[in-house]
């Protein structure tokens, strides 16, 4: 196992950037052999045949001004790479990188992917107020052609609570759609002829499948109603893809629904009554809705709130099947599983032990910690195993694709520039050279399945 070593960085200022991108260019013969589906890497790649489509770099700092747009948009654009014509070493910067173009496409809430001959991406807004001033906390949707040509704003929100606010792409019926939840408006985009929707306008909280999920091509949320009488409480709606059609399923007295999570069907939510002010989750199969009220239809799932919540479904391990969740028991966040058969969860990893859920594999759960990314077997729960570690990387951004067989492949990750440690059976030194100071994040791969040397994907800067 080949250690990594140091990771050298010091603070670049913002606009000092520059960068010249030589020998690449926007050729037209890029094709997806899978143009009939959705493909979906996490969020922060997508990988079409050999062709991989990501954004290069990272901004990790809150963009203000358009000279910092500027900025980040150096290193932090859309780009493509061939992987099989990427024979550099692991350290070095790929020559083969093209822009497609240069708008900030990796930061906060950044999410993109493929369908068709088309990469879909999130990039800050760029439209001025009346006033002439900037909100770059709005985020603007656009598609480009695998090529980098004939992009088009698809549509710019006029809010983003990145606390609240989601991203899915789901099919229906043969039918692609992208759901936008800002945190307070709820749209939805046929992709099919870029028609934007407006579901809701006052959404209080959503429940989107995930993407790549079966589900039952409806969307749930929740909006405050207006009360009488002193009342409390709030409305869940029905929101049906394919007909276009809302409807209120739940108008509570007393009762305040908030969506939690889904996976598939299953849909999570918490409800507080305002006479006990206990709140606890709620299950339910939304299946049932159709047949029950919405209130019969849940039952209790956890005592507490909680947030991201993914489902485990391992055919070599179906006893273990269950549910992954994080919740935070006062003030301490934790990762939890739950068994099927089980009725409490246990505790997977405690407060301190990681940064974030990244996401769910079969029966693996994959997490990142404070220098590097891990997993967990639910049937070995207290195995860890480390796929990197010792650097300085983004905690909640990760991609991932597949071999044909299902199985995991790579990994996808931004971390700052990784060089080699001088030790005693090295020749060669690059510790002390000027190239060393390249403090941007940048997509770095590595196997899924092993520990092994990060291989560096994005075009630096210097």
């Amino acid at each position: 196992m080949k250690k990594i070593g140091k990771i050298f960085a010091l603070i670049l200022m913002a606009g000092t950037l520059t960068f010249a991108l030589a020998g690449c260019s926007k050729d037209s013969g890029i094709s997806n052999s899978k143009s009939d589906q959705i493909i979906y890497n996490g969020g922060i790649v997508s990988v079409v045949d050999d062709n991989i489509f990501y954004a290069n770099g990272y901004s990790n700092s809150d963009i203000t001004t358009m000279d910092e747009f500027n900025a980040a948009a150096q290193y932090s654009y859309l780009a493509r790479l061939n992987l099989n014509e990427n024979e550099t070493d692991p350290y070095s910067s790929p020559e083969n990188v093209v822009k497609l173009n240069s708008e900030v496409v990796g930061y906060e809430n950044t999410y993109s992917f493929v369908v068709g001959d088309f990469v879909y991406y999130a990039s800050p807004n760029k439209h001025q107020t009346s006033s002439n001033t900037y909100v770059f906390t709005y985020v603007s949707l656009f598609k480009t052609r695998l090529n980098g040509s004939d992009t088009k704003e698809l549509m710019t929100t006029n809010s983003f609570d990145t606390e609240k606010a989601q991203f899915s792409v789901v099919e229906v019926e043969g039918q692609k759609f992208w759901l936008v939840y800002d945190g307070t408006a709820l749209n939805i985009i046929n992709l099919n002829n870029d028609k934007v929707i407006k579901i809701s306008d006052s959404a209080t909280s959503v429940a989107l499948p995930k993407e790549n999920e079966t589900f039952n091509g409806k969307v749930y949320y929740t909006e405050d109603k207006e009360n009488k009488y002193g009342e409390t409480g709030n409305e869940v709606f029905e929101y049906d893809i394919v007909s276009n059609e809302s409807k209120a399923i739940m108008k509570t007295i007393n009762n305040t629904v908030t969506f939690t999570g889904r996976c598939g069907d299953d849909v999570f939510y918490t409800r507080v009554n305002a006479l006990t002010n206990v709140t606890k989750t709620y299950k339910a199969d939304a299946k049932d809705f159709e047949s029950q009220t919405f209130l019969t239809a849940g039952e209790e799932f956890y005592s507490a709130e909680i947030s991201e919540i993914w489902k485990i479904e391992s055919e070599n391990l179906s006893s273990y099947n269950g549910y992954i969740f994080t919740s935070s028991l006062s003030g301490n966040a934790q990762i939890l599983y739950k068994r099927n058969s089980a009725s409490n969860p246990i505790v997977l990893l405690a407060n301190g032990s990681y940064s974030s859920l990244l996401f769910v594999s079969g029966d693996l759960v994959y997490y990142s910690t404070s220098d590097g990314i891990a997993y967990k077997s639910v049937s070995t729960p207290t195995e860890e195993t480390k796929l990197v570690e010792g650097l300085t990387i983004i905690a909640d951004k990760i991609g991932y694709d597949f071999y044909e067989s299902g199985n995991l492949k790579n990994l996808y990750f931004y971390a700052q520039r990784i060089y080699l440690e001088d030790d005693e059976d090295s020749t060669e030194s690059t510790t002390d050279t000027e190239e060393n100071d390249d403090a941007n994040y940048y997509l770095y791969m590595i196997s899924a399945s092993s520990q092994s040397t990060p291989q560096l994907l994005g075009k630096t800067v210097k």
